[in-house]
């Protein structure tokens, strides 16, 4: 959910679009919901959103019922890849984020 609405119930049109020039560089994101095969993200800055495959939210174990706690809340994250009228792609695992 984000406020009031649930993000699966807006049409692609609407979840807004990161530019392919901002692959490779770390932001900050919320994580909105949790499912099986990952997580739902929105960028802070823009409001797009995007997702985590499940090999990439955590360095240790992945599961629905271990992650669902973290909704709601801020990460750092790394574009992996952005193309118009995709979802971006991102991970939120901590070793694949560069310290800066």
């Amino acid at each position: 959910m984000v406020g009031h609405q649930d993000i699966h119930d807006l049409p692609v049109s609407q979840w807004g679009e990161v530019s392919p020039e901002l692959v490779g560089h770390v932001v900050d994101v919320r994580i909105l919901c949790v499912h099986p095969f990952g997580v739902g993200v929105q960028l802070i800055p823009d409001g797009a959103y995007g997702h985590v495959n499940a090999p990439r939210v955590s360095d240790g174990q992945f599961t629905v019922e271990g992650f669902s706690a973290s909704i709601g809340e801020a990460r750092r994250a790394l574009i992996l890849s952005a193309s118009p009228g995709r979802q971006p792609n991102l991970t939120i695992r901590p070793s694949e984020i560069p310290e800066g």
